[in-house]
């Protein structure tokens, strides 16, 4: 009876322990923020003011072997204009900088290229900074460079058109 009384507790308390088992972990996964996307992103914050920011999303780069283009978004969502540079981490010196008015955003894709020498294989990282022009503490975002052939982004990038080639006549000749 006692086996049974014992047996019965162990059962409850394994069922109550599997039920609420997220209630162990101090910082379960559904609370952790992620970028829903290909790309990465940031926020700087510029100011002691917590409304003037400039976030950076979906930032990734494509590539064919060929052409490595930038994709991504940069909005200002501060209520003033906010000066941001773009740059190269390896330090090449490559660096761009605009002026991001109050509310707007700037959208970087194969119409709309930045001048930058993006390199890199499919499934590499290229170190971009995004900060604040001037003095100012620098983001590093590892973004990602992925394969522009595969069905997802086939056609993201401009392709050259072929060159116009004059189509070679074909005379039949007699057979002897």
């Amino acid at each position: 009876m006692v086996v049974r009384k014992l047996a019965g507790i162990a059962l409850a308390a394994s069922v109550l322990v599997s039920v609420a088992g997220c209630s162990f972990n101090p910082s379960p996964e559904s609370l952790q923020s992620y970028a829903p996307s290909d790309g990465v992103g940031a926020t700087l914050n510029f100011g002691s003011m917590s409304d003037q920011s400039v976030v950076a999303s979906n930032v990734l780069i494509l590539t064919d072997g060929s052409q490595h283009v930038l994709f991504g978004t940069i909005d200002n969502a501060g209520s003033k204009s906010e000066t941001v540079t773009l740059r190269d981490a390896n330090n090449s010196g490559a660096a761009y900088t605009f002026t991001l008015p109050a509310g707007a955003e700037v959208k970087f894709d194969a119409t709309n290229k930045l001048d930058l020498p993006f390199s890199g294989n499919a499934g590499d990282t290229f170190g971009l900074e995004f900060g604040p022009d001037g003095a100012g503490k620098f983001e590093t975002l590892n973004v990602p460079v992925l394969d522009a052939t595969i069905d997802y982004y086939k056609g993201l990038l401009s392709t050259p058109s072929p060159a116009a080639s004059e189509t070679p006549s074909v005379t039949p000749t007699p057979a002897n």
